[in-house]
């Protein structure tokens, strides 16, 4: 080998070992303070695991060639940094809930026999000249975005699918700066890891760097789209990370390959197929800290299956596009079979051996003192706790006083109730007697004007009376007292329907839950409100009262609709009541959605806590 050469492969290598310090930066900002030593330390020592099992196991393995065997040191070099670059990615997707040991003997078992078993599939033939099934079916990997990254995305998402969810994620405690510090870095070691795949000399070199960086721009602004699409508002960070990340691991298989439009093209489509595949992750529950399974497993997937249509028909490998994307496919499907059937198996044997995860209450503490005892977490976890012991403490004073004060509003109405029913409405019902018997004697004495005033006034007595029931009734529905939150909905619908040209229909898709007395009422007024926004404001010819299931188990929603002229929600102030109707479901520990376009109708979505 000429020096030119042996220097161009040590630089490249040295640049993908460089990764290292962009994942740890990477993973270490997208985490919570108090696992940053631990994602740190672990990836410090799966290097070292990796560095020294791919030596002795991996590579004669992958190559079919020894340590001692070996006479090129610079490629044995660069295929150590690019196992350890595997297995960096797949470990980084399980961090702040699984066990050291688990995450180093998972790392063991993939440097070992995961990684390099498909690597000989794929690569095999780089030394020994003897092609596997795979290399003569025409399999083209340029420089690993199956062998490294599709590989520790499908072992990333079987240890994703055995190890479960954080109890806590993430909330805005991330280090962004860190983590697109560790962006730029990765970034530039992906020139290394792209450019070590060509002999120094070759007219492709230039071409490679400038694919790499227009891949991962696209993958960039793909992403964005994705989140524009959507509006995910402050999301659109973890989108930069997904596009640059994705594209970059796109690109790895067609640097050399393609032409700078066709590197922005699978960029972006990229992007595009990596923020859509994060959401659908969250979507379903998976909780990949740093959107291994988006970025590394979704950008390595695509840019293995698109090459076919990218790349110049002199480098394809099968005799046409067809045969290639086949060649390609059954690429992918054997590495499914084989990376994530292993990985699922390790993951299990792990689970019921030494455990994947750690406790509830050392997930709560943080990694960093629970496997390395690290005094300043310890210091500012108590220190956390106690404030948060005090918030809690604060919250739950307001929440009794919100309570007493609902109480004594409603006895004070109950008060005033009777107060009316008492007082003013049998002197009206006094009234209304006498005006009757004045009408009968004036009508008996002949004089007709004297008998109609005694009557319009006996009728104006009577409208006062029923206007008064009213009231009392909307301070305390009798129907909701006897009945219960949903005879008393029953009742203020019945209600509605009597107005000429409305209809208000009380639809039930789940039990309703029992509330006590005060939650009941709070409710009931909510409702209210939101019906009597939609008599006097909305236009509207129809409303729908929809009770169900919440978000969440433990929550339930009561959706108020109508099809009337709707507003628009930025800019609307008073008349809808917005404000105290959300100040109502925060004092009951509930949420409030109000949705509304003009033209369009209007929905107001309120979801309480069913044991608050």
């Amino acid at each position: 080998m000429n020096t030119i050469y042996t220097i161009w492969m040590l630089i490249c290598a040295s640049l993908v070992f460089f990764m290292q310090a962009g994942f740890t930066c990477y993973e270490a900002g997208m985490v919570q303070s108090k696992n940053v030593i631990s994602v740190a330390i672990e990836n410090m020592f799966n290097l070292t695991i990796t560095i020294v099992l791919f030596s002795i196991v991996g590579y004669p393995i992958m190559f079919g060639s020894s340590i001692a065997q070996t006479s090129d040191y610079s490629f044995f070099f660069l295929q150590v940094m690019f196992a350890a670059t595997s297995v960096t990615i797949f470990a980084g997707a399980l961090s702040e809930r699984t066990r050291l040991s688990a995450l180093l003997i998972a790392g063991a078992v993939s440097a070992a026999i995961i990684y390099p078993v498909f690597g000989r599939l794929a690569w095999g033939s780089r030394i020994t000249g003897s092609p596997s099934w795979l290399e003569r079916l025409g399999y083209m990997d340029f420089a690993g975005a199956s062998v490294v990254h599709m590989t520790a995305g499908f072992i990333a998402l079987a240890g994703l699918l055995a190890t479960g969810s954080r109890r806590h994620k993430n909330t805005g405690k991330s280090n962004i700066p860190l983590a697109v510090l560790g962006v730029f870095i990765l970034w530039f070691g992906w020139f290394g890891f792209n450019g070590a795949c060509i002999q120094p000399d070759s007219p492709e070199v230039s071409k490679i760097f400038v694919n790499t960086s227009l891949a991962a721009a696209c993958g960039t602004l793909g992403a964005l789209t994705v989140n524009l699409i959507f509006r995910r508002k402050g999301g659109y960070l973890i989108s930069l990370f997904n596009g640059v990340l994705a594209g970059l691991a796109a690109i790895t298989a067609v640097s050399a390959y393609c032409s700078p439009i066709k590197a922005m093209l699978l960029g972006f489509i990229t992007g595009i197929l990596a923020d859509s595949a994060a959401n659908l992750l969250t979507k379903l529950g998976i909780d990949d800290v740093v959107n291994v399974t988006a970025t590394h497993l979704a950008g390595g997937t695509a840019g293995t299956l698109l090459l076919p249509f990218l790349i110049d028909t002199r480098y394809l490998r099968a005799d046409t596009r067809l045969a290639q994307l086949g060649a390609q496919a059954a690429g992918v499907a054997a590495d499914f079979i084989w990376a994530f059937g292993i990985a699922a198996v390790m993951f299990l044997v792990l689970k019921h051996t030494v455990g994947l995860r750690v406790t509830a209450a050392e997930e709560e503490k943080g990694l960093n003192i629970v496997e390395f005892s690290d005094i300043y977490s310890w210091q500012n976890y108590i220190e956390t706790s106690s404030y948060e012991r005090k918030i809690r403490e604060k919250n739950n004073l307001l929440r009794k006083q919100a309570r007493l004060l609902a109480v004594t509003e409603e006895q004070e109405k109950e008060k005033l109730a009777k107060d009316l029913h008492d007082g003013v409405g049998q002197s009206l019902s006094a009234l209304k007697v006498i005006l009757h018997l004045n009408k009968a004697q004036a009508e008996k004495a002949g004089s007709s004007a004297l008998a109609k005033n005694a009557e319009k006034a006996a009728d104006l007595a009577d409208t006062s009376l029923k206007e008064m029931r009213n009231v009392l009734n909307n301070l305390r529905p009798e129907a909701l007292k006897t009945g219960g939150l949903m005879a008393g909905l029953r009742f203020m619908a019945d209600n509605l329907n009597k107005i000429d040209g409305f209809t208000c229909i009380l639809e039930t898709e789940n039990e309703l839950p029992s509330f006590d007395d005060t939650v009941e009422l709070n409710l009931y007024r909510l409702v209210q409100e939101a019906l009597t926004n939609v008599v006097k404001h909305a236009n509207a010819k129809n409303a729908w009262v929809t009770c169900c299931q919440g978000t969440a188990p433990g929550r339930y929603r009561f959706i108020v609709k109508d099809d009337g002229d709707g507003f628009d929600t930025e800019s609307a102030h008073g008349g809808v009541g917005i404000a105290s109707m959300n100040d109502r479901l925060n004092m009951l520990g509930g949420s409030f959605q109000i949705h509304s376009r003009e033209g369009a109708g209007t929905e107001v979505i309120m979801e309480v806590p069913i044991n608050e």
